[in-house]
């Protein structure tokens, strides 16, 4: 009986089934985790902006109160809102439209707050690729 032989090609070619999709799969894993090690860094650093933005305020906020605590403060506070004087103090009232200075400078509302810039093309291509 004669043996019948498989084609010489069909050991590698079995083997580049089995090859190319492991290799598919190692890159995809290994830029899936890029990509999130990418926005997590991004991420990170906009936090802490955003906890270095709220000490330097804290630190503000801190330093008015000690300030509106003091005696100096506190008669600050009484003349310029409240309308009071010392004794012996001549009061003098002003009478007129209220110009700029008088007017309380507005607060940027939540609402104004600009919204964030648009992500670039291929931050959005990665993101639809690996399904963020």
């Amino acid at each position: 009986m004669a043996r019948v032989h498989a084609p010489s090609w069909i050991g590698p070619g079995l083997l580049l089934v089995f090859v190319i999709p492991l290799l598919a799969y190692g890159a995809y894993s290994i830029g899936d985790r890029w990509y999130q090690n990418f926005i997590l860094t991004q991420q990170e650093e906009a936090i802490r902006t955003d906890v270095r933005e709220l000490r330097e305020e804290n630190l503000r906020l801190q330093k008015e109160l000690n300030e509106a605590k003091s005696d100096a403060g506190i008669e600050k506070v009484a003349r310029e809102q409240l309308g009071l004087i010392k004794p012996g103090d001549t009061a003098i009232q002003l009478v007129g439209p209220p110009g700029p200075a008088a007017q309380a400078p507005a607060r940027p509302s939540a609402a104004a707050v600009a919204p964030a810039p648009e992500r670039p093309g291929w931050l959005r291509f990665l993101d639809g690729l690996f399904g963020r």
